[in-house]
């Protein structure tokens, strides 16, 4: 009967030592992050920063995205936030826009994680080079989740997968 109990107490610890070992590994990572891929266009800047700025269409050529809404100004700033098909919903605050070279939004309304997305876009021949560099931060717990299990990346690389897919390239972004 003891070696029951035990087996069972022990299954029912696992988890919480298993949630224990997550945040306290999160402790040791560093809560800043700057991560940055380009990816290279055969549509020339003015197409791809047209895309990159028409917010309203978005949903009409980003994965998961069922609308853009607009929100009201902040500090005299445009606003926009994305809901995805899951409910979920993310605002970000465009914080300088120079056509059709750069543009730089910043999440706004998160307490668990967030940051600042710098978009430059440069001629390439008759295309676009567009670097995306994601200044960002994650809070505790999610830490290792995202550093270790999602990666720093992979939103901006599936964000920049989308760029392609919309002008019909199958380019992929690569770090530089």
């Amino acid at each position: 009967m003891r070696t029951l109990l035990k087996i069972v107490l022990g299954l029912m610890a696992a988890p919480l030592v298993l949630a224990l070992l997550v945040v306290l590994a999160g402790a040791f990572l560093p809560r800043e992050h700057r991560v940055s891929r380009v990816l290279h266009l055969k549509a020339a800047p003015d197409q791809v920063w047209a895309l990159l700025t028409d917010h309203a269409k978005d949903p009409t050529w980003r994965a998961g995205l069922a609308e853009t809404v607009r929100l009201p100004d902040r500090e005299g700033r445009p606003v926009w936030e994305d809901r995805g098909s899951r409910g979920q919903r993310m605002a970000y605050m465009t914080l300088e826009s120079t056509a059709p070279k750069r543009l730089v939004r910043r999440i706004v309304d998160q307490e668990r994680f967030g940051g600042t997305w710098i978009y430059e876009l440069a001629p390439e021949g008759t295309g676009t080079r567009l670097r995306i560099t994601e200044e960002g931060w994650v809070g505790m717990p999610f830490r290792v989740l995202a550093k270790v299990v999602i990666g720093e990346a992979t939103v901006l690389e599936l964000y920049e997968g989308d760029v392609a897919k919309h002008f019909g390239e199958s380019a992929k972004p690569v770090a530089e």
